[in-house]
């Protein structure tokens, strides 16, 4: 038996803009994410049969939550298709199992399932010794979904287990900007900021998100070029500037428990930015220390919200 346990990271959006439609008929996107050190924990193991025929491998996901798929829709089970689909002559049959123990919530746009089909790509080239360099796990990552490319580059540089040539990779990092569909992906500089998240009992539909936009006025865009430059410098207050999340002025009406919580973490003046994550329901702080962060946190869990506290990763 072989095994291999993968963090699998939450992240943020510090800013979204949607400048248009691609041909395709796809949304363009232009956004910087960040990685936090809020995440699941996915532990994957495989149990080799040397009588089987070469491919042949069984897959079963475990999760600690009971509502979440485990078949196909899963996107952990999706990578381990996609890695089979594209490199099962070289995989010795026998079984695979992989457990996930979820903290990060669902459907909360903090990339949770996102980053547990990132874990399966890096933790398959691992323990299936298929040498595939970071570049081409992120490509494979395009395939499962838009967010997967920037967790397999986060993972690469917060997981102590990988080979070094992933973790020295230069496109190992925790922020990046995301452009086109949101898989075209190049490293930015990180900054180091406690927050809280939190959000309302409450799903949103992306889809529903991405199309109601369309028909929205914008009239704050984020300027991404300026953001990637101050985040060079350091500068917050140019940083904070930039941070801008034109989904909300969708969301944001669209669902008022959204806006409700948004109002609530705004009137923390000691919060030095308050925004949406993704298309929602997601809302962060950002604090200048945890302790802050904490109380923060303590305050939005007894008014009945899910609300964690955690890190950015630098």
């Amino acid at each position: 038996m072989r095994e291999i346990k993968i963090l699998s990271f939450a992240k943020i959006n510090l800013s979204i803009d949607v400048p248009g439609l691609l041909d395709s008929g796809m949304h363009q996107v232009d956004m910087i994410m960040h990685q936090l050190s809020f995440h699941d924990d996915v532990q994957i193991k495989f149990f080799p049969d040397q009588r089987g025929t070469r491919g042949d491998v069984e897959i079963r996901v475990k999760t600690n939550r009971y509502y979440l798929p485990v078949d196909e829709r899963n996107l952990a089970h999706k990578a381990a298709v996609l890695i089979l689909e594209e490199y099962g002559r070289n995989v010795p049959a026998g079984k695979l199992q992989i457990d996930i123990f979820k903290r990060i919530p669902v459907a909360a746009g903090l990339a949770g399932g996102s980053g547990n089909g990132a874990a399966v790509l890096h933790g398959l080239n691992v323990l299936w010794k298929l040498n595939l360099n970071l570049e081409r796990l992120c490509d494979l990552g395009a395939k499962l979904g838009s967010d997967v490319p920037f967790c397999v580059m986060g993972q690469a540089k917060c997981n102590f287990c990988l080979p070094r040539a992933i973790r020295r990779d230069p496109l190992a990092c925790t922020c990046a900007r995301a452009t086109g569909t949101g898989a075209q992906v190049l490293p930015e500089t990180p900054i180091k900021k406690s927050l809280v998240i939190a959000k309302p009992p409450m799903g949103v539909s992306t889809k529903e998100v991405y199309k109601g936009i369309d028909q929205c006025r914008i009239q704050r865009r984020p300027d991404n070029d300026a953001l990637a430059e101050a985040l060079k410098r350091g500068s917050f207050p140019e940083i904070y500037g930039n941070c801008i999340n034109v989904l909300e002025n969708y969301t944001l009406n669209a669902y008022p428990q959204v806006g409700r919580l948004k109002e609530i973490m705004l009137k923390n003046r000691r919060a030095e930015l308050v925004l949406m994550s993704g298309s929602g329901p997601t809302v962060f702080s950002v604090f200048g220390n945890i302790s802050e962060a904490k109380k923060e946190c303590e305050s939005l869990r007894k008014q009945g919200y899910e609300a964690y506290w955690t890190k950015t990763i630098k």
